[in-house]
């Protein structure tokens, strides 16, 4: 029989270890909490918690659908923010966010006061994109990793679990492509 003390000490030296060999980056706040925390501190936002969300991340890292490794889904309601600053103080909030490995391939704004902001940047072999959507008193933040290549070849082949996502005129043997 095996004593309690060995396995506190077991324990206790794994715990240890394990603690130094976390990255330094580890406590650090990602792009994307960061731009939730300026949503919650400045908008007086409120996060909106989304049922089965944990499902959802873990199918996608399992089955990884069109290539996507991994994503993320915040919403917020209740934005208390006027129109006309918004939008500065969000592209200032992005910058500051973003480091200069991150690209900013997407910005727009209507005449209604909605906007959107996606950055993207590379990884290794995969890529990584963040997407912010303002409408009204509402926002959706959304984070993905994804593969390029299997991304690709989802475009070309569209299947999930072996069963095609093609439209009829593919599936009947059309070769004519529009």
């Amino acid at each position: 029989m095996i004593g309690k003390k060995p396995i506190i000490t077991f324990v206790g030296v794994f715990v240890i270890a394990f603690t130094f060999a976390l990255p330094a980056s580890y406590g650090k706040t990602n792009e994307f909490d960061a731009i939730a925390a300026h949503l919650k501190s400045q908008y007086k936002a409120k996060k909106v918690h989304i049922p089965f969300m944990w499902l959802a991340k873990a199918a996608v890292k399992i089955v990884r659908p069109a290539g996507v490794k991994s994503f993320n889904v915040t919403l917020f309601e209740d934005l208390k923010f006027t129109a006309e600053s918004i939008d500065a103080e969000m592209q200032q909030a992005m910058r500051k966010s973003f480091d200069a490995s991150w690209s900013s391939i997407l910005r727009a704004r209507t005449r209604d006061g909605e906007q959107c902001y996606m950055y993207m940047r590379e990884d290794g072999g995969n890529v990584k994109v963040a997407f912010v959507a303002i409408d009204k008193e509402e926002a959706a933040l959304i984070k993905a990793t994804f593969s390029p290549e299997k991304l690709a070849e989802f475009i070309n082949n569209p299947k999930i679990f072996g069963f095609s996502l093609n439209d009829d005129a593919k599936k009947s043997g059309s070769t004519d492509d529009h």
